[in-house]
């Protein structure tokens, strides 16, 4: 339970053999392949940057094909609106896929498809717009090649504001006397009119209209009557219509026949370009090529396998990490921890050397979410729901872990829902007896003790993390800083709970373990050795410690107050005449302060209450959803108010289960990474990621293409 040991790995081949090796690589699918170390150019081969430019031709053009039968599939899988829908394939079937001559053939009919069907969509609106302006004027019976007027007399089509209408009129006919506006219909809020007048007053006319709202409107493509015109478009719509259905038809038969493995091929040429591209990494010699990388220990068998059959040209050599290296992080837990392993991967990975915390607060993270949901009924149905996704939806090894750490939630809801007596908050008095049989306490009477037990979790939660960063500082002979960090806190805060289990010693430890803390803070202990001085003078310091420990012992047991006398003169001694004895005060106080700086767990523990606050929030409006299908019952009668009590009570549990279920996970994750990480953990790691397909909606199985609620492409 803890980091995969990894291996670093080089690998130098002849040129020619270097597709091959690629290849071998990437079917074994166990080395993550890095740049090296080797001050060396990387391979430059015209073929494969001539393969790469056509590969990447070949990928716009699936995604194309993808991006437009998209639209037309319709997935059958279960909840498909929320899920990602997965194609399963052999890994022989995925490496399979290339682009032919049948695939350019769909290509090009899509792009005829997706080209026509824009253009028709383009002539639709066009239409649709002519319509609507047209509309206005189908009342006039004048043919709109003749709207330019006659020999002598000019027309004028325009609109004008509704409002302003009549104050037009007036300035116009103020402004020309020989002039006819005749009003046909609205356009919006505005009046379509035809102005018209003699040519003589032409200029005057449309001057007069200038100093208006008046809007010209002309259509210059269009020569028959309005009304005949509109008629002609609603018929060009009619044909449009029938058109594009006869395309959106067999665009959806292209999408039933060809859309899953146009995904795959997709896919599978994205991946056959990152093959190519991770030769950007290798390092190249004239008839050479260097690969670097890192293999876990547990997988070297498989990478010797596939390079077996070519030692006469490729040379593999594996050796330890060394003290400069960072290798990548590959987490080994037994498979009922990997769950927690999520919560891990959002913090982000350890360094090598670091510890891996996912077995440190897997525990917690159970007992904390337990707490903070906390009920029989609510864990049942999160455990089932959870499971229901994980085998019955076709979803991805991620979402699937997730699942497992919400069913392993939901059974430590129901563990704790068991502890508390919680059964949907039902009321413990309608609650069969043998289902009390392990009730402990009732949170919602007990508060101060579901508080308690809140903080004490707590505080065990952070003395495990102060432990572990001593026990890694150990661990990398940093003992000294050990003993001063953070065993030393775990010292007083030994002192303190042993003094408040203990009332009648209670001054003893606490008193006892402030001196001992202080004294480790500073390093006093330390301070003779450290400093150049005379005998006299390190023997006055070391009597000045002394003289302290005895001072801490005699305050705790209530010892003769002449040590306290003997102190304070030593004290005040070193502090005029011994070097050794003023470094040891100095250091003392150093102590001091960095105790001072404990007070700060008092808020980390104290953040542990909201585990219980969440938990009593949760059950408190369990217990109201109840009463309020009780009172709709009693109002409704027994068989109407029965079935909205039903309806009631399901909808308001329905949402306090999701409400606390976001709740009892992002608060107890928080308490993790920032109550319990921080006294241990750094991070930032890099996961390890071998030389594979990277695969998104394509599901590779190494012999059955196929899996429940999946596709076989």
């Amino acid at each position: 339970m803890a980091v995969a040991r990894m291996l670093k790995v080089t690998a130098i081949s002849h040129a020619s053999a270097a597709e091959e090796l690629v290849d071998n690589l990437r079917k074994a699918g166990v080395l993550d392949i890095v740049e090296g170390a080797h001050d060396l150019p990387t391979p430059h081969s015209s073929a494969v940057e001539e393969r790469i430019a056509q590969l990447d031709e070949q990928i716009a053009y699936a995604q194309f094909v993808v991006e437009f039968l998209g639209r037309y599939h319709t997935s059958d899988a279960p909840f498909s609106s929320f899920i990602s829908e997965k194609f399963h394939l052999t890994e022989d079937e995925f490496y399979a896929l290339d682009t032919d001559e049948a695939f350019f053939d769909l290509y090009g009919e899509c792009e005829y498809l997706s080209d026509h069907l824009a253009s028709m969509e383009r002539q639709r609106e066009r239409l649709r717009s002519l319509i609507s302006e047209l509309q206005p004027w189908a009342p006039l019976h004048l043919q709109i090649s003749q709207w330019r007027g006659t020999e002598h007399v000019m027309l004028l089509t325009g609109t004008v504001p509704a409002s302003e209408g009549e104050a037009i009129r007036e300035h116009l006919r103020g402004a020309v006397s020989e002039v006819t506006v005749e009003e046909l219909g609205a356009v919006g809020s505005r009046s379509a009119w035809v102005v018209m007048a003699h040519k003589e007053h032409v200029d005057d006319v449309r001057a007069a209209l200038h100093l208006t709202n008046f809007t010209e409107v002309a259509f210059p493509e269009l020569s028959d009557y309005p009304a005949e015109e509109i008629s002609v478009a609603q018929e060009q719509l009619k044909d449009l219509a029938n058109d594009t259905t006869r395309m959106l038809e067999r665009a959806k038969e292209l999408s039933d026949e060809h859309y899953e493995h146009c995904v795959g091929l997709a896919e599978a040429l994205v991946s056959a370009r990152d093959i190519l591209l991770v030769r950007e990494s290798f390092g190249a010699t004239e008839r050479t090529i260097v690969i670097s990388g890192w293999v876990t220990a547990d997988k070297r068998g498989r990478l010797e396998a596939v390079t077996e059959s070519m030692r006469t040209v490729v040379d593999l050599t594996l050796e330890q990490p060394g003290p400069e290296d960072k290798p990548p992080i590959e987490l080994d837990n037994p498979a009922w921890l990997r769950p927690f392993e999520v919560l891990t991967d959002l913090y982000g990975r350890p360094q090598y050397d670091e510890v891996d915390p996912t077995p440190l607060m897997a525990g917690f993270f159970f007992i904390f979410f337990g707490m903070a949901l906390a009920d029989v009924g609510y864990g049942l149905v999160l455990l089932i729901v959870a499971q229901l996704i994980k085998r019955k939806l076709d979803v991805g090894e991620g979402v699937k872990r997730f699942m497992d750490l919400l069913t392993y939630g939901g059974v430590a809801s129901m563990l704790l829902g068991v502890v508390t007596g919680s059964y949907f908050a039902v009321d413990a008095k309608l609650v069969p007896d043998f289902l009390l049989t392990f009730k402990l306490f009732d949170p919602l009477e007990d508060i101060m003790l579901f508080l308690v037990i809140s903080v004490a979790l707590g505080v065990v939660h952070i003395l495990l993390g102060l432990m572990t960063r001593a026990v890694v500082q150990i661990r990398q002979g940093d003992w000294r800083g050990a003993v001063a960090g953070h065993l030393s806190t775990i010292v007083l805060l030994a002192a303190i709970t042993a003094g408040a289990l203990l009332p009648g010693a209670t001054s003893a430890f606490i008193i006892g373990g402030l001196g001992l803390t202080l004294l480790l803070k500073g390093r006093v202990l330390e301070v003779p050795s450290q400093v150049e001085a005379p005998v006299w003078d390190k023997a006055l310091g070391w009597a000045w410690i002394v003289s302290v420990v005895a001072f801490f012992a005699a305050a705790a047991i209530g010892g003769p107050s002449v040590v306290s006398q003997v102190f304070l003169v030593l004290t005040a001694v070193c502090l005029f005449i011994s070097r050794t004895g003023r470094k040891a005060i100095v250091s003392m106080l150093v102590g001091a302060y960095d105790t001072y700086g404990m007070s700060g767990l008092i808020s980390d523990f104290l953040s542990y209450t909201r585990l219980a606050a969440l938990g009593l929030a949760g059950m408190l409006v369990g217990q109201v959803a109840n009463q309020l299908g009780t009172i709709v019952m009693q109002l409704l009668g027994p068989v109407a108010g029965l079935v909205f009590a039903v309806l009631v009570v399901v909808i308001l549990h329905s949402i306090n289960l999701v409400i606390n279920l976001l709740g009892a996970f992002v608060h107890p994750t928080r308490l993790q990474f920032v109550e319990f990480f921080s006294k241990f953990y750094e991070g930032g790691g890099r996961n390890y990621a071998p030389l594979s397909p990277k695969t998104k909606s394509v599901v590779l199985h190494p012999q059955v293409g196929s899996q429940e609620g999946g596709k076989t492409t």
